[in-house]
């Protein structure tokens, strides 16, 4: 999609919020809920990388907090995003593309807390494919335009020296098991995936033209972001959102066999894949909640520049609330 066709889905953001704030008010939905101990948490996808939250809602962690959490799955980082905005959902754990576009948009939105630092994600091409050069002229999947798939797409497009906006066509299929549908069926021949569509691309014989890893060491894969009202009207209610989801990473990694159930329930794959899947960022789940080291952000943020998903870099005093987050982020 054309870097200015972009800015104006971007920008027409405030506008689709007002609409879905109205929608809230007059349904009783999230927007009402005030400082109360109920929290709708938005997600973009079902991924393995999820497993906290997932764990989190099977383990019952949410009401052993005082809490009571509704968790709704959307269509991608952008269907979120506008519910967040528009007080559908309270909270989201999802990538970080989605509030800097919001607030790249205008909207006042915040990051309170990281701890999923993956770089869990790797491109797979059909058969004739080798390289992402290779790739010039095709159809790249990504969950949808302006999310966390499509800024590592444009960057890695731009890395092989060719222009993401003109070189590659740029299409939004939604989650990994359905874009590895869709390139099954012809309408791609290029995607990018996680586990375990990763290994079930490998066993449909298409080739791995590229690995995250092969870019960076570290990626705020998910993050934990809201409107500030979240945590400014109720801090306690969202320090309690914290503990809770910091204690369902910990027992990711302490309980890797009940955590693969989790994942295996809610994404309807077996146990096997999910542990599968796990291995691959186990060791990058952080239940302090920390983002990114600076090397990592300002990787970061130089992909979504080159790949023209960011106009600018933002400072991060306008996105991030540190309140929750170690000392040492």
């Amino acid at each position: 999609m054309p870097w200015k066709t972009l800015r104006r889905t971007r920008f027409a953001l405030p506008a689709v919020a007002l609409a879905f704030v109205a929608t809230a008010c007059g349904s009783g939905g999230a927007a009402s809920s005030g400082g109360g101990e109920t929290i709708t948490l938005g997600l973009p996808v079902q991924a393995t990388t999820l497993a906290s939250v997932y764990l989190a809602n099977d383990e019952n962690l949410w009401k052993q907090h005082g809490l009571t959490v509704k968790a709704v799955t959307f269509k991608g980082d952008a269907e979120l995003a506008k519910a967040v905005l528009s007080g559908d959902v309270d909270v989201a754990v999802g990538s970080l593309t989605g509030p800097l576009t919001a607030e790249e948009a205008g909207q006042d939105v915040k990051v309170i807390y990281g701890g999923f630092d993956m770089t869990a994600f790797a491109w797979y091409a059909v058969p004739e494919i080798h390289t992402v050069a290779q790739g010039k002229g095709k159809n790249w999947g990504v969950t949808t335009i302006g999310s966390s798939t499509d800024l590592l797409t444009r960057f890695a497009a731009a890395k092989a020296g060719l222009d993401p906006n003109k070189d590659i066509k740029v299409v939004q299929g939604g989650a990994s098991a359905a874009r590895f549908a869709a390139m099954k069926a012809g309408q791609l021949q290029a995607n990018i995936f996680t586990e375990p569509q990763t290994v079930y691309a490998q066993k449909a014989g298409y080739n791995k033209i590229l690995d995250l890893k092969d870019l960076v060491d570290s990626y705020p894969m998910h993050v934990t972001w809201s409107k500030p009202g979240f945590v400014d009207d109720n801090p306690d209610r969202a320090k309690k959102f914290v503990d809770t989801l910091s204690q369902a990473m910990q027992m990711t990694k302490d309980q890797p066999d009940a955590a693969a159930k989790s994942i295996a329930k809610a994404l309807k794959i077996s146990v096997d894949d999910a542990k599968a899947s796990m291995a691959e960022w186990i060791d990058q789940l952080y239940p302090d909640g920390r983002m990114p080291s600076a090397k990592a952000m300002d990787d970061f943020w130089q992909m979504g520049l080159q790949g023209k998903v960011f106009a600018k870099r933002l400072p991060d005093s306008q996105w991030l609330d540190s309140r929750f987050l170690p000392k040492t982020s």
